[in-house]
């Protein structure tokens, strides 16, 4: 089965193999072969056509008697269309024909935020500590609120002020006590209860100074500039993808280290950027009030070497996004070939649906024929994987 070509528009988009039409006689993988949507065919004959819908309903089957002209509408989640027509499928398109407006005009929409990006050498349990504790690093990189009690100071208070209201209460049901013994009562109660709560603080007081020792750990989104921080959240959409897959759940892969190689990818990305942008700042610094001649020559390389810099880790991240991408259209045949497997496994369900709309000898034949594509998908689905393997090797040509 041949596979739709990759393209690369900013964001990651996986073409099928048939854009507009579809040849008459065969079977398509939605999503991999053909699109979704509304298809008419102009038939000179009879022919019938078959849906394969994701819900395991069983098939949908139509059968269209003589010639003229008829149409389906292939919907997203359907797994498979089978088609027996004389004829091809011509996707039908709507267009909206109006004069613009000011109101047409999109709104402008902000860059979306870097997600924080850790050094993958940091040693693996204070690695996870940071990870559970994003605020912290946001704290050391930028300022922002931070308490060591927990996410909220007050939070840190709630046992000390359980403890006084308690005491108040003991008080007043028995007044015997005196105010001085409540009152003592209370300050002891406080004073181990502030222990304990300082105790229990302390491992994140200790991550918060390795944090503050090694500031260079880690990235922010305060780290980029406008530039940069597009490039980031491209790497990341596509390290997303990787990582939301199903083929890359299950190890079909089959990279060594694959789980080591989209963090360090990621990081190596985000560091050199990082960079790029506090050399570009210290730049625009430099030429606030205007410089000389001899300045603007001396700065001239300079601005090429971050400007090749740039180019190098762009070309990085679009490997990222096609190996992204080949493991997206992978993970579609991954999908369909366990539907469709399904779907042939029962059998004899199909058979009384299809027997109630084609003569018996097509609904044996129709099986047959669900039972062979599946293997063919199989095939397919492997020759992805290949595909998807390569891709990664070329994302980090230390895998072996």
């Amino acid at each position: 089965m041949a596979l739709g070509k990759v393209t690369l528009k900013g964001a990651l988009r996986v073409a099928v193999k048939y854009q507009d039409r579809i040849p008459g006689d065969g079977m398509y993988v939605v999503g991999v072969d053909v699109a979704p949507g509304q298809y008419t065919c102009r038939s000179p004959g009879e022919g019938y056509w078959v849906r394969y819908p994701a819900s395991m309903v069983g098939p949908v089957t139509t059968r269209h008697q003589g010639a003229g002209e008829v149409a389906v509408v292939i919907e997203p989640d359907d797994t498979a269309f089978d088609s027996h027509m004389p004829a091809d499928w011509v996707r039908v398109v709507v267009r909206r024909d109006r004069l613009p407006s000011a109101g047409d005009r999109k709104p402008v929409r902000p860059l979306k935020r870097v997600r924080t990006v850790l050094d993958p050498d940091i040693p693996p349990e204070t690695r996870k500590a940071l990870q559970a504790d994003m605020a912290l690093v946001r704290h050391v990189r930028t300022g922002s609120p931070w308490s060591r009690y927990g996410s909220a100071r007050q939070d840190g208070w709630r046992l000390p002020g359980f403890f006084v209201a308690l005491m108040m209460v003991v008080s007043w049901a028995w007044p015997q006590l005196g105010g001085l013994g409540t009152v003592l009562l209370i300050i002891l109660g406080i004073a181990a209860l502030s222990g304990i709560r300082r105790r229990r603080s302390a491992p994140r007081q200790r991550l918060a100074e390795l944090a503050r020792a090694n500031p260079d750990w880690f990235r922010v989104d305060q780290d980029f500039d406008d530039d940069c921080r597009a490039l980031v959240v491209r790497a990341q959409k596509a390290v997303r993808r990787v990582r939301k897959a199903e083929v890359y759940r299950e190890g079909l892969l089959d990279v060594a280290d694959h789980e080591l190689m989209l963090p360090r990818e990621e990081w190596e990305i985000a560091k050199a950027l990082s960079k790029v942008t506090s050399l570009r700042a210290d730049q625009a610094k430099l030429v606030a009030g205007g410089v000389a001649d001899p300045v603007e020559r001396a700065l001239a390389p300079m601005r090429e070497t971050l400007d090749t810099v740039v180019a190098s880790v762009t070309a990085r991240i679009e490997a990222l996004e096609r190996y992204a991408a080949k493991v997206q259209q992978a993970d579609r045949l991954f999908q369909a070939h366990h539907q469709l497997r399904a779907l042939a496994d029962q059998a004899d369900e199909y058979r009384d649906l299809l027997a109630g709309t084609v003569r018996d000898d097509l609904a044996i034949g129709e099986l047959a024929r669900l039972s062979r594509n599946a293997d063919q998908l199989r095939e397919a689905l492997d020759e992805s994987l290949a595909a998807a393997r390569q891709a990664a090797l070329e994302v980090s040509p230390g895998l072996k």
